[in-house]
């Protein structure tokens, strides 16, 4: 279940970075280090309650149209588990706070720095390149 929820997280991920609203969004790293802690969690737990939602809705869709999406969707699971399980949210919280310490992380939107941490955490060998990518994205 947990490898679903992580799936749907990175599919949910991808679906809002190509959005336009959510370009302009303002919950990025300034945002983040203007509210308190339990607003953090409240955001770190309103993108959990969006990947349970979206791992309902793609389990729905994977039972009843069966494609070769499929094979996507899975490879997406197994990047989100081994990224974000065993990642606490005070753990997620407390790497925001130091991703979030740097000016030119502060306008990359929370959702990617999520993303950005939980690489860090398993030490992925290509977080730096993909940083520099959403700074670029992101100024």
């Amino acid at each position: 279940m947990a490898f679903m929820r992580h799936a749907v997280f990175l599919a949910l991920l991808l679906a809002l970075f190509s959005t336009s609203a959510l370009a302009q969004d303002k919950r990025d790293g300034n945002y983040w280090r203007s509210i308190g802690d339990s607003e953090r969690v409240d955001i770190l737990l309103g993108l959990f309650d969006g990947m349970s939602l979206m791992e309902n809705v793609i389990s729905i869709v994977l039972k009843q149209e069966y494609t070769l999406c499929t094979d996507v969707i899975e490879s997406i699971m197994r990047q989100t588990s081994h990224f974000l399980d065993d990642l606490t949210t005070d753990q997620i919280t407390q790497r925001l706070d130091k991703f979030y310490e740097d000016p030119h992380n502060r306008p990359i939107p929370i959702y990617w720095g999520v993303w950005v941490v939980a690489r860090q955490s398993k030490g992925d060998k290509n977080v730096a390149k993909f940083v520099k990518e959403l700074r670029k994205s992101y100024k």
